[in-house]
C-alpha cells in the first residue's frame, strides 16, 4: 500500500542567478525536472539532505520506504511544505521499487524528468543544478553521476563490486560507464515509462542502463562529490550475501536476454546506423581495433580476458563444427572483439581437446551417479559402445559444463594477470582519446 501526502500548494518558481529555472526550455519541449529522494532508515541525515535540495529550488519527491525510525515524524514536517510531496510504503519494498513509485507519481504530475539522490548524506545536493542543465541540453539522455573511485576514503570493496558491475553492464549493453551504482543521476520519466525493469533492490539502478543501451537511449555522465563517514558513522542497507546474489541472478537474467536475438523496446525511436552495416562489420572484426582496445582502453585487459574465457567456455561444449560460429555470435551479442573469444575457442583442437572430453566424461559421470566411470575390461565392439553411449553423452554434456565454467574461469584470470605483466596499458593522449 503507497500512502501519499501532497503539498497544500503550488511550488514557488525558482530562477538561479546563471539563468536556468525548473521549466527550462528545451527546445520545443519544457523541461520540468523533480527532485526524488527514495529513504529508508536515515532519519539522522534525512532533514539535512531536504533542506539542502530544497535550496535549489526545484520540487521533492520522498518516498519513506518503510522506515522504522524516525522518518515519518521528520517527513510528517515536510509534508507542509509547498514543494515536497510524501509518498509512503509501509512496508521495505527496496531502493528500485521506491525509486519507480515516486518517477510514476512524478509522471502522473506532469514533470519531465526525475533527478535522484540518496539521503544518507554522502552525495552533494549543490549539484543538483548540474543534472538540470545537463537534462536540458540532453533532454533524452540518462544522465549519471560518476564518483571518484580513487579517492583515499572510496571503501575498496565498493570499488571491486562496481568495477565488475560496470564490465557486466559494457558486456550486456555495449554502453561504457565508469559509475553503474552512483545515487545522483537524472532520468528522462518518458524513458522509464517506456521500459520495464525487473530488479526492485540496489540492482534496479544497473539494470535500467542496460535497458538503456537495449533501448538506443543516449548516457551521459557528469562527475559528482561524494563523502564517506567513518565505518562507525555509516549507514548502508547493503547486505553483502543477500544482495550480492540478488547481483548475480540479476546479471544472469540480462546477459541470458542479450543472447536472445530478440528485438528490444526502442526509446525514443530506432537511429539508423553510423556506418554501412559491412563497414560496421569489418570495424568489428579488424585486429588493429583489437590491439588498440587491448593496449590503450581502460577495461581493455578485462575485456580480452572476457573474450578468451569465453572462447575456452565454448571450446568445452559437445558443439564440434559451430562452435566458431557460435563464438561469433556470442561475442556479437556480448560485445566483444570476436578475435580472443575465436582464439579461446580454439582449445577444443586436439590433444587439448581430447583432454577436456575424457575430463568432462569423468566429470559428468561423477555427478550423475556418484562414482567415476568404470570402463568394461572386455575388448570393446560396437554393440558395447551403442549400449555405453547414451550415458556417456549425458556425462558430456553435463561435465562439459562444468568443466567449461572452471576452465573459463581460470583462464580470465590467468590472462588479466597476464596482460597487466606484459602488456601493461599506454594511455593514449587526451587530444588522441578525443578523436
Amino acid at each position: 500500500m503507497i500512502l501519499i501526502h501532497e503539498p497544500a500548494g503550488a511550488c514557488p518558481s525558482f530562477e538561479r542567478p546563471g539563468g536556468w529555472n525548473r521549466s527550462a526550455s528545451m527546445g520545443n519541449t519544457a523541461c520540468k525536472p523533480v527532485v526524488v529522494a527514495p529513504t529508508f532508515n536515515n532519519a539522522a541525515t534525512l532533514g539535512q539532505v531536504l533542506d539542502r535540495v530544497l535550496a535549489q529550488g526545484l520540487p521533492v519527491f520522498v518516498v519513506n520506504d518503510g522506515s522504522t525510525d524516525s522518518t515519518a515524524q521528520i517527513l510528517a514536517r515536510y509534508a507542509q511544505d509547498d514543494c515536497v510531496t510524501v509518498l509512503t510504503h509501509e512496508q521495505n519494498r527496496g531502493k528500485g521499487a521506491a525509486m519507480q513509485t515516486a518517477f510514476a507519481a512524478a509522471y502522473a504530475a506532469g514533470y519531465t524528468h526525475a533527478i535522484t539522490i540518496d539521503t544518507d548524506g554522502q552525495l552533494d545536493p549543490e549539484q543538483i543544478p548540474q543534472f538540470v542543465q545537463a537534462i536540458s541540453e540532453n533532454p533524452q539522455a540518462l544522465v549519471l553521476g560518476v564518483r571518484n573511485d580513487r579517492a583515499s576514503d572510496y571503501p575498496p570493496r565498493s570499488r571491486i563490486g562496481r568495477r565488475i558491475s560496470n564490465h557486466l553492464v559494457r558486456l550486456e549493453s555495449g554502453i561504457r560507464v565508469n559509475d553503474s551504482q552512483c545515487g545522483l543521476r537524472g532520468y528522462p520519466l518518458d524513458f522509464v515509462q517506456a521500459v520495464k525493469c525487473r530488479a526492485d533492490r540496489f540492482g534496479y539502478e544497473t539494470e535500467i542502463i542496460t535497458r538503456a543501451g537495449w533501448a538506443g537511449c543516449p548516457v551521459k555522465e557528469l562527475p559528482v562529490n561524494c563523502r564517506y563517514l567513518p565505518p562507525g558513522q555509516r549507514v548502508s542497507h547493503f547486505r553483502p550475501w543477500v544482495d550480492s546474489l540478488r547481483a548475480v541472478s540479476m546479471h544472469g537474467r540480462l546477459i541470458a536476454r542479450t543472447l536472445v536475438p530478440w528485438p528490444h523496446v526502442r526509446w525514443p525511436e530506432k537511429r539508423p546506423s553510423g556506418l554501412p552495416t559491412w563497414r560496421a562489420l569489418l570495424k568489428w572484426m579488424s585486429l588493429k581495433d583489437a590491439w588498440h582496445q587491448l593496449r590503450h582502453e581502460e577495461s581493455g585487459h578485462t575485456m580480452f580476458a572476457t573474450g578468451l574465457a569465453l572462447g575456452v567456455f565454448i571450446a568445452n561444449l559437445p558443439l564440434y563444427g559451430v562452435q566458431t560460429m557460435l563464438s561469433l555470435y556470442a561475442s556479437r551479442r556480448l560485445h566483444l572483439h570476436p578475435a580472443p573469444v575465436i582464439i579461446g575457442s580454439q582449445a577444443s583442437t586436439p590433444p587439448i581437446g581430447l583432454g577436456m572430453i575424457v575430463l568432462a566424461i569423468y566429470v559428468g559421470h561423477l555427478l550423475l551417479n556418484g562414482s567415476w566411470p568404470d570402463w568394461p575390461a572386455d575388448e570393446w565392439n560396437l554393440e558395447m559402445a551403442g549400449q555405453l553411449a547414451p550415458s556417456l553423452l549425458k556425462a558430456w554434456a553435463l561435465g562439459s559444463v562444468i568443466v567449461g565454467i572452471v576452465m573459463a574461469a581460470v583462464t580470465f584470470l590467468v590472462a588479466v594477470l597476464f596482460f597487466r605483466v606484459l602488456l601493461p596499458r599506454q594511455p593514449l593522449p587526451e587530444s588522441a582519446e578525443a578523436d
